[in-house]
């Protein structure tokens, strides 16, 4: 008999979701202000585009060595413990990116703030344990909706509050509101609600992965500062294949592994995988390249010479694309598959990077947003309703988290890479040349045309055909409430 079952306080799904909609898009509001707001952030530090990016690699960083740890022990341990926890750490990040005064402590601000995105794998076990299938996947487009319109928030106001007040109360904010919207999750969800489903946590597996993806990253900190060839840089691309390689062989032979690797093994999990990687790649070079494209000169020929605030009601026209696209697919997705959506949005991807090779007109840019802001909608809400249904009960927080690492690890390589394009393609005035963007905005592409034919061959998800290997945990499985 589960902890709900003999509990006086009964699930309150609607106050639940609701305050958990308004923490999620607190955060989105914080973690989206670096977007628009780097090109002003590196101008108030005094660094360049190259250094300046390490801001978002400090995101990355932590959501990778945070996220499948806080999946995993809002499995074991319970979603309401972790949730809270996670925003405790996001708040204190918010507030030493409000009043860092040198560069390497905004960064530090940066990588507390990464703790964030360790709530979106704690959320859809809150969704999972509290929602019936059907109503998971419009759920799901509705959070995706909730983060892109959280983001969006973030990228309205941030350019206006940094220009007129200050970059203290750009990030003091949305951190404030970050505060609330835990409060009230707090407040609405009874604490044995969101309780353990059994297990335990794989500590040793835990630590093999951070080590893994903290090598992983500190890889791509160095061949954006090195090169990509730099010997720092294969030594550490070999250090972290080598840690992998280890974690994988330890993983496969305990009894609870971290992450249950016979699930990556299904073809519906690696796909979705492989597709979380591309989106997040094609997506991450796109939004790092539209804003530097918008800051250059107007005499550039194919810069705006756009401010800040310019620049972030520009992209508010990708966000305001994709909250529409996330409610949509979350609704199509149970009529024509999620595969048929993953297709769809991968391909509205590729079309961004090819379009934005020729874009210099502003109603050219406009379309590269939208056809953005479209696809990673798309992309976003078929691979986590994927994992989150098929998944077993005991381990939906740790194997949308892998989903979220994969994507945002194709972030990251997809902003570097852009990011060193433009670098190393710099006119004697100082400004990047045109060519450099259309030959990033190319290799976005590229990619996503890959990430297209995984899609496509992706097997048609049904969890009830889908028979993952019973753990020793999973009779304890909480059920879902209609």
């Amino acid at each position: 008999m589960t902890t709900e079952s003999v509990s006086g306080n009964q699930p309150r799904p609607v106050a639940t979701i609701a305050s958990l909609t308004l923490l999620i898009a607190a955060v989105a509001a914080l973690e989206s202000i670096i977007v628009p707001a780097l090109p002003l952030i590196q101008r108030d530090f005094g660094v360049t585009a190259d250094v300046g990016a390490l801001a978002s690699v400090a995101l990355t960083l932590s959501t990778v060595l945070v996220t499948p740890m806080a999946g995993r022990i809002a499995d074991v341990y319970g979603a309401r413990p972790t949730l809270l926890a996670i925003t405790t750490i996001v708040v204190l990040g918010g507030s030493v990116s409000a009043l860092a005064t040198i560069f390497p402590l905004f960064v530090l601000g940066q990588f507390l703030q990464g703790f964030g995105l360790g709530l979106l794998p704690v959320s859809f076990v809150v969704l999972r344990r509290t929602l019936s299938s059907d109503r998971l996947k419009t759920a799901t487009g509705l959070l995706g909706a909730v983060v892109v319109a959280g983001g969006a928030l973030g990228v309205v106001l941030s350019g206006p509050v940094a220009e007129n007040v200050s970059r203290t109360a750009m990030y003091a904010v949305p951190t404030a509101f970050v505060l609330l919207g835990a409060i009230a999750f707090a407040v609405s969800t009874p604490r044995d609600h969101m309780s353990n489903v059994g297990g335990r946590l794989d500590w040793p597996g835990a630590g093999g992965l951070a080590l893994g993806l903290l090598t992983l990253t500190a890889w791509l900190a160095s061949a954006s500062s090195n090169g990509w060839g730099a010997p720092t840089s294969m030594l550490l691309v070999l250090a972290s294949a080598a840690v992998f390689a280890i974690w994988a062989r330890y993983q496969s032979r305990t009894t609870e592994p971290m992450v249950d690797l016979t699930m990556m093994r299904h073809r519906s999990m690696w796909s979705a995988v492989v597709v979380g990687v591309v989106f997040g790649f094609t997506y991450g070079a796109v939004v790092y390249l539209l804003p530097q494209q918008l800051a250059v000169p107007a005499e550039s020929g194919f810069g705006r010479g756009a401010s800040t605030s310019a620049i972030g009601f520009l992209l508010c026209v990708g966000y305001g694309a994709a909250v529409i696209a996330s409610v949509i697919s979350g609704k199509l997705a149970q009529r024509v598959g999620t595969k048929a959506i993953a297709v769809a949005g991968v391909a509205f991807l590729g079309l961004s990077g090819a379009v934005g090779v020729f874009a210099t007109t502003m109603w050219q840019i406009v379309v590269v947003l939208i056809l953005a802001g479209t696809g990673v909608a798309a992309a976003s809400t078929a691979v986590f309703v994927i994992s989150a249904d098929s998944a077993p009960a005991d381990r939906v927080g740790v194997t949308t988290a892998i989903v979220t690492i994969a994507r945002s690890l194709g972030s990251a390589v997809g902003t570097q890479i852009a990011a060193g394009i433009i670098a190393s393609a710099t006119s004697s005035g100082g400004l990047p040349q045109h060519s450099a963007f259309a030959t990033a905005f190319g290799v976005a592409a590229i990619v996503a045309i890959v990430g297209l034919v995984v899609a496509v061959t992706m097997p048609k998800p049904a969890s009830t055909d889908v028979q993952w290997p019973s753990s020793s945990s999973s009779k304890s499985a909480t059920p879902r409430f209609q």
